[in-house]
């Protein structure tokens, strides 16, 4: 706004807008949705997997490719540069995790240890991992955003900083997540429950004294030769 009149925005601008509302909604919405959905529902139903992969890759994946496609489409136009300030280096590391965190949930899911695959194993150092990669994404996700719209746009457009109700909704919606995904860590106990009472029951499985005893383990009834 210069002198009460509105200036319309810039092609570039338009996009830095598209580009911003795409990936908060891929990092800071289907994301945690699917983090949180794993995180309250795998101790209730087997189908919790299939939510968390349809969140974190058919959801986010598009939404997150869109919006940072429309990102460097942006910087292009803008002719400001490809990668000279923190927002875009952060960009680029973040969307390499991401891809990286995908790649690693997709192994987990179909290379399993033979004895975590039936039941008779303990919990892999991987499984632990992906786990906190993701956190870890999500939360260099929200610093990302805030580097957006405190620094990046002020930088590129010369328009000044965003309104500090986004400052709000981002304090808000960052402390909403935390508490929602602490308080389901309270589902912990009941997990690991669970998975020693598979351990128990794959262990029963293998004693000899649950297996059928063999033919060959079997007295002979043949008389004895002379």
């Amino acid at each position: 706004m210069a002198g009460g009149i509105a200036i319309p925005l810039l092609p570039f601008e338009k996009y830095i807008v598209a580009h911003a509302i795409f990936c908060v909604i891929g990092f800071l919405g289907f994301l945690p949705l699917g983090a949180l959905l794993a995180r309250y529902t795998r101790t209730y139903t087997s189908s919790w997997f299939t939510a968390h992969w349809i969140c974190q890759l058919a959801l986010a994946g598009p939404t997150i490719i869109i919006g940072v496609a429309l990102g460097i489409h942006a910087v292009n136009l803008s002719g400001t540069g490809a990668v000279n300030d923190v927002h875009k280096k952060w960009g680029i590391a973040i969307f390499v995790l991401y891809l990286l965190q995908v790649a690693i949930g997709l192994t987990i899911h179909y290379v399993k240890p033979r004895s975590w695959a039936s039941g008779r194993g303990r919990r892999p150092v991987q499984n632990y991992f992906h786990a906190v990669f993701g956190l870890l994404i999500i939360a260099f996700a929200m610093f990302q955003v805030r580097t957006g719209f405190r620094s990046e746009w002020p930088a590129q457009t010369g328009r000044g900083s965003v309104g500090n109700g986004a400052n709000v909704f981002w304090y808000f919606w960052i402390i909403f997540i935390s508490a929602l995904y602490f308080a389901g860590l309270a589902f912990l106990f009941r997990q690991f429950r669970q998975e020693r009472a598979a351990q128990r029951e794959g262990a029963m499985k293998d004693s000899p004294e649950m297996k059928p005893m063999s033919s060959s383990s079997e007295p002979s009834m043949a008389p004895p030769v002379a």
